[in-house]
C-alpha cells in the first residue's frame, strides 16, 4: 500500500494492515506534515501497450521509489515514532493484574475445597496419624528401660541411634584397679561401688570381672558375688576383688553384671 504526503508529495510504502479501516492520522518525515491517511487502492485501469516513462522508471527501481524514499519508509514501518493513532489503541495487557486475579481465583478455589467433608476429614486423619507417631516415638524413648527390660533384643537397636539402657538400674562408680606383687607373685585388686539409680529398690546381680587386652579381647574372667542381693535408691554398695598371678598382656579391666551381659550397666578400668 502506498501513501502520499499532501505537502510534499512524498510516497511511502506501508503495509497493508498498517492502517486500521477507519484510516490514522500519521505525520510526514519529510516535511513534518500531519494528514489522515485512509486505507485506498488505485483502481485498476487498462494496461497500456507502450510503458510510460514512470513505469520504466518503477521498473528499473524494482519498486518505483528512491533509495531515500525507500529508507525513509523503512523508518516509519520500523521505528514508528511520528504516527499517532486517529483514535485510542487498546490498552496493553495487564499481566500483573491478570496474575493477580488468577492467584485470587485459586485461593477461592482452594478455599472451597477445603471445606468439602472429604478434605477435612483427609487433613484430620493425617494430623491424627502424626500425632500419634510422635506419641509412640517418645514413649519409646522414654520408656525405653523397660522396653528392653521386656525385649532385651531392642537394646542393640537403640544404642545403634545412641540411646541407652539400663535394664538392671544400677551404675558402676569409683572404679580403682591395684596391680601389685604379694611374695613374689603378681596380683590385680579392684574396688568399686555399685549405686542404685533407679527410685525403687534395686536387685544387684553378680559381677563380672573381665581381663581385656590391647585389641579388646577377653582374656580372663570371673565373677564376683556381692554382699547383699538388694539396694534401696540412691545408696551404693561397695565390691572388692582380687585375681592373683593374672595372665600376661591384661590391659584393660570391664566390670558387668551377669544378668545384664547386654553392655547395659558395665565399667571399664585401665
Amino acid at each position: 500500500m502506498i501513501i502520499t504526503c499532501p505537502n510534499c508529495h512524498t510516497r511511502y510504502k506501508v503495509a497493508s494492515d498498517a492502517l486500521s479501516a477507519a484510516g490514522r492520522q500519521v505525520q510526514c518525515a519529510a516535511c513534518a506534515e500531519l494528514w489522515y491517511a485512509t486505507a485506498s487502492f488505485p483502481t485498476p485501469s487498462a494496461p497500456d501497450l507502450e510503458p510510460s516513462r514512470d513505469e520504466l522508471a518503477f521498473r528499473a527501481d524494482g519498486d518505483g521509489f528512491s533509495d531515500e524514499e525507500d529508507l525513509l519508509d523503512e523508518a516509519l514501518l520500523s521505528a514508528n515514532p511520528t504516527a499517532v493513532p486517529a483514535h485510542p489503541e487498546p490498552a496493553s495487557v495487564d499481566r500483573a493484574g491478570n496474575r493477580a486475579r488468577i492467584e485470587a481465583l485459586a485461593r477461592r478455589r482452594n478455599g472451597m475445597l477445603a471445606k468439602l467433608p472429604i478434605v477435612r476429614f483427609r487433613r484430620a486423619f493425617r494430623v491424627a496419624v502424626a500425632v500419634t507417631l510422635v506419641a509412640i516415638l517418645a514413649l519409646a524413648v522414654l520408656a525405653r528401660t523397660e522396653i528392653v527390660a521386656a525385649f532385651p533384643q531392642l537394646d542393640g537397636l537403640y544404642r545403634l541411634v545412641g540411646l541407652g539402657t539400663n535394664v538392671v538400674g544400677l551404675d558402676f562408680t569409683d572404679i580403682n584397679t591395684l596391680r601389685t606383687t604379694r611374695d613374689g607373685t603378681s596380683v590385680i585388686i579392684v574396688n568399686a561401688k555399685i549405686s542404685n539409680i533407679t527410685n525403687h529398690v534395686a536387685y544387684v546381680p553378680s559381677v563380672l570381672v573381665s581381663l581385656l587386652d590391647e585389641a579388646g579381647r577377653v582374656i580372663y574372667e570371673w565373677t564376683v558375688t556381692p554382699a547383699a542381693r538388694n539396694i534401696l535408691p540412691g545408696d551404693v554398695l561397695a565390691i572388692d576383688t582380687q585375681l592373683t598371678a593374672p595372665p600376661q598382656g591384661v590391659t584393660d579391666i570391664r566390670l558387668s553384671f551377669v544378668e545384664g551381659r547386654n553392655g547395659a550397666d558395665t565399667g571399664t578400668r585401665r
